[in-house]
């Protein structure tokens, strides 16, 4: 859905802004979960996206740069190394909507992260 069709399906919830931002800048709501929801996007289960990660990495931070997809909570986002404009401007979008907090947490993947995505793409070739 794009972007105001969520705010306006979401403006009147209690905790109204949870969702996945797609790098087209559409949203998509988080069902069943947030790792779930990446897990559908990149048309794979979750033990085979396990496996591609390095030990001690958290499954949401991988799977959000495997999938390019930003996640949104109403006082954190997690965001790509690469966030795509489109995604940038669907973000704000909501932020000058009031769905988000005023001083919301950004949070980046780290290099880690970009360098395994990176990694298990190379062995998919």
């Amino acid at each position: 859905m794009q972007i105001m069709d969520y705010i306006n399906a979401h403006r009147m919830d209690e905790n109204p802004c949870e969702c996945v931002i797609l790098p087209d800048g559409s949203v998509e709501e988080p069902t069943p979960s947030h790792i779930e929801k990446l897990a559908q996007i990149a048309g794979e289960d979750k033990i085979s996206i396990n496996k591609k990660m390095d030990k001690n990495m958290e499954p949401l931070l991988f799977m959000v740069e495997y999938t390019g997809c930003m996640l949104v909570w109403q006082t954190r986002v997690v965001v790509p190394s690469s966030p795509t404009a489109k995604q940038e401007e669907a973000l704000e979008t909501l932020y000058f909507a009031a769905m988000l907090s005023p001083n919301y947490l950004r949070e980046q993947v780290g290099e880690n992260y970009v360098e395994c995505v990176k990694k298990s793409r190379n062995e998919q070739k």
